[in-house]
């Protein structure tokens, strides 16, 4: 069974190879026959492999059968079942179950959720592996959300490296900013609102297969189950689908289109300097400051996008009105009069759970600073409270630290790239320190208050320290995350990405 995956994946990686490399040699072609490899055993059973490894693969869909219900019945009955319905045409996908997952932050407010049939998911996730070099070839260089090796942080340090002022004053500070303004990006329900005939047009753009493209059609019309109330789906992509951010990338991909002269201007690039458009790009930026003319970088995580403005507010106010008009008429999206805002540099923004801003410092004069939002800083105390109240004391302190560690560790992890995030976290420890000593009062209201302090032992990682523990099980502290600043250089290339000559598949 190894072996048999071993050889799927350098089939695959094969196919993958192949169409990455069309696809930047052939930036205005489509490619027209894809069919075979879609519904070739190999792919499927990838796919299923994929599904069923899955954090959601025990979700049902509207059939009610999970990956372990299909695993009883025989998983290649199953594929070869699926195999045989796509390639006689008779393969229809069944409606998403809808489910409401509340919003993180904002309470009463949902999320709607659509979750695939297990059948439906093993085929987008086919068609995704597929679709994903085509476009990911073309995708632009400022994009970074649901793309193979890229995240947030990059994208935060991309806009902190742009913001950087070049430009050196008599005193040897750096005075004044490469961008005065930014426009914050906000897209009403981006995922429910994508106009279907603007996608398609996109995507058989690079794709001239009827059978794939008309299967993703099929895809995008099978409609929604809600409280046993069938919807119909007119716009939109459902959030839950595994092709689904691939094809809100495709269609936001509009947007970096509108800011080509500052982004890439790719009727330069050449292929033995493929960067060359890059480069033209960032002179012209430069020229274009210089000249006193206005310039625009726009930086987009999948729906959240922000674009540094060079030049005045009016400029800015102007350009997001037009920028709405443009989004309107290309995707059939509409920007939010009232969340999308025009904002100082110095005031500074938030980014994907970020604040950023230009701060003047004595020694070095402006510069960008990527920093942790109070506000997120006041929302994890407030977790943490809820986790520590004294309706929580039935557990031990063990079960209680299990509970907790993996909630610290990941809030750490995402923001260890902040500047200041050491004094933060500091903070952070001795506010999770002192609720774990009240929380223990509380589970033992009789005992003394020096008893309960035997429970601060000297942590198993660093000695010196002491720290709640019970057992092996420790509290996490949040300084014990190195805090350092995030390089573009660690993001990883896709597999498929990697030429190694010639390749047939």
């Amino acid at each position: 069974m190894d072996m048999d995956r071993q050889a799927d994946v350098v089939w695959i990686l094969g196919v993958q190879r192949k169409l990455y490399q069309w696809s930047q040699a052939n930036p205005d072609g489509a490619w027209r026959d894809m069919w075979g490899w879609l519904t070739d055993i190999r792919m499927l059973r990838h796919a299923w492999r994929h599904v069923a490894s899955n954090r959601g693969a025990r979700s049902a869909g509207v059939d009610g059968m999970t990956t372990d219900k299909i695993r009883n019945k025989g998983e290649q009955c199953f594929l070869a079942g699926l195999q045989a319905e796509l390639r006689s045409g008779a393969y229809r996908p069944s409606p998403s179950r809808r489910k409401l997952i509340p919003k993180t932050g904002k309470p009463g407010q949902f999320r709607p959720l659509g979750i695939p049939t297990v059948r439906d998911r093993v085929v987008q996730s086919a068609v995704k592996t597929l679709l994903e070099p085509i476009f990911e070839a073309q995708f632009w260089h400022v994009s970074y959300g649901f793309r193979p090796g890229r995240s947030t942080h990059g994208a935060l340090e991309y806009i902190r490296r742009s913001t950087v002022p070049h430009k050196m004053g008599s005193d040897g500070r750096r005075q004044g900013m490469p961008y005065n303004w930014v426009i914050e990006g906000d897209i009403k329900g981006c995922f429910d609102n994508i106009n279907h005939h603007h996608l398609m047009n996109r995507l058989r753009a690079r794709v001239a297969d009827k059978r794939v493209t008309g299967l993703i059609g099929l895809f995008l019309k099978a409609g929604v189950l809600a409280e046993d109330q069938f919807l119909c789906t007119d716009n939109g992509t459902p959030q839950g689908g595994i092709v689904s951010p691939l094809l809100a990338n495709i269609a936001l991909s509009a947007i970096e289109e509108r800011y080509e002269r500052w982004t890439d201007q790719r009727s330069k690039a050449r292929p033995d300097n493929p960067k060359a458009g890059i480069v033209a790009a960032r002179n012209a930026r430069m020229h274009d400051r210089t000249a006193g003319r206005c310039a625009f970088l726009p930086i987009r995580y999948a729906d959240d996008f922000v674009v540094l403005v060079s030049g005045t507010q009016e400029n800015a106010i102007a350009e997001k009105l037009a920028l709405a008009e443009y989004l309107r008429e290309t995707t059939g999206l509409e920007l939010s009069p009232e969340k999308t805002k025009v904002t100082a540099m110095t005031y500074g923004f938030e980014f994907l759970g970020f604040h950023l801003a230009m701060r003047w410092d004595q020694r070095y004069g402006y510069g960008p600073r990527v920093q942790i939002p109070k506000a997120k800083a006041i929302d994890f105390r407030h977790r943490v409270k809820q986790l520590t109240k004294r309706n929580s004391v039935g557990v031990s302190l063990g079960a209680k630290l299990q509970e907790l560690n993996p909630i610290l560790r990941g809030w750490a992890n995402y923001y260890r790239y902040c500047a200041h995030a050491g004094r933060v976290f500091a903070s952070l420890d001795w506010y999770i320190r002192d609720r774990l000593w009240r929380w223990l009062r509380k589970k033992r209201p009789k005992t003394g208050a020096h008893e309960v302090l035997s429970a601060l032992l000297p942590s198993r990682v660093r000695p010196t320290r002491r720290v709640w523990r019970e057992g092996k099980v420790e509290q996490y502290m949040l300084t014990y995350t190195p805090v350092c600043r995030y390089r573009l250089a660690w993001m990883e290339t896709p597999d498929f990405a990697m030429s190694s000559g010639e390749l047939d598949a």
